[in-house]
């Protein structure tokens, strides 16, 4: 970590551990976590279910590859690069990989306390994407630097991740990135 990234709050996805997820489907890291919510990209390498994630919501986003295929209570979703899509945890989810492997962001929380959105965003490079408490940006493709409230700077590479703050972190470059909010239920 160079001494730029240390006031920058940036979550380097080169540097998180992964583990295997379902009957060794493929990988999944952690970006980030919290009492009632979760964060990761996965690599899903083999078809087959989903991990089940009972009174929780979900949203998924193919991050990389061209095509995943998933059947969810036995209706079957074609989901293209960069597309999130919003589906309860409690239900059958079967994934189909008809051009290969494919990775995913996974957006999951406690749909009785928490609530979240991700949206996919063209970045530029004169109107910086800015993030308060509760988001995160994940570079999906292309090159982005962060630059934190000290004036502090570092580059992104692909899948690293941003942690937005009330400093409002702010984000310029070419490509497309997935901001994800999370908030609390009333």
């Amino acid at each position: 970590m160079s001494s730029t990234d240390k006031d920058a709050p940036v979550i380097r996805f080169a540097d998180l551990p992964s583990v295997p997820w379902g009957r060794n489907n493929g990988r999944v890291k952690e970006l980030a976590a919290g009492d009632q919510w979760r964060l990761s990209i996965a690599a899903v390498e083999k078809p087959g279910a989903f991990t089940p994630f009972p009174g929780k919501d979900r949203v998924t986003v193919p991050v990389e590859g061209e095509l995943l295929v998933l059947t969810v209570d036995g209706v079957e979703h074609g989901m293209e690069r960069f597309r999130p899509f919003r589906y309860s945890g409690d239900s059958l989810a079967e994934a189909a990989l008809p051009t290969g492997p494919v990775t995913v962001l996974n957006t999951v929380v406690d749909r009785t306390t928490t609530g979240a959105s991700v949206m996919v965003a063209e970045l530029s490079k004169k109107n910086p994407q800015t993030l308060g408490d509760g988001q995160f940006l994940v570079l999906l493709h292309g090159s982005a630097t962060v630059t934190a409230p000290d004036g502090s700077a570092a580059a992104l590479n692909p899948l690293d991740t941003v942690a937005g703050d009330a400093g409002r972190p702010a984000v310029l470059g070419r490509g497309f990135a997935a901001v994800v909010s999370f908030f609390d239920l009333d």
